[in-house]
């Protein structure tokens, strides 16, 4: 929480999350896996596809916002048991992308997702 006390000689939180902003964007490609074929009795055949974050700074929520897509998502089917773009992103890629930023310089502090 911001403070009087603590506000390192800025006036807002705002303008310090500004002051230690990295790059204006960032792009990354997360590979994953879906099942292409059930075939049932635990049997898969495994498919994997890539998953593009975008990672870009807002001024107006003071912090990174994100955006992903799966260029190739038409071929995954959901019939054989996969979920959407979504459920892709919050069981394999979030956390991936969460250790990729930190390790980067950019905490939680400056993330608006």
């Amino acid at each position: 929480m911001w403070s009087e006390s603590n506000n390192y000689g800025f006036e807002n939180e705002q303008d310090y999350l500004r002051s230690i902003k990295k790059d204006d964007s960032y792009t990354f490609t997360y590979p994953f896996e879906y099942i292409a074929k059930n075939h049932g009795n635990d049997n898969y055949d495994i498919g994997t596809a890539d998953m593009v974050v975008r990672v870009q700074w807002t001024d107006t929520e003071a912090g990174y916002t994100v955006a992903y897509d799966v260029p190739e998502m038409d071929k995954i089917d959901p019939a054989e048991g996969n979920g959407d773009t979504a459920s892709f992103y919050e069981s394999d890629v979030y956390w991936r992308l969460v250790s990729d930023l930190d390790g980067m310089g950019i905490g939680v502090e400056l993330r608006a997702f």
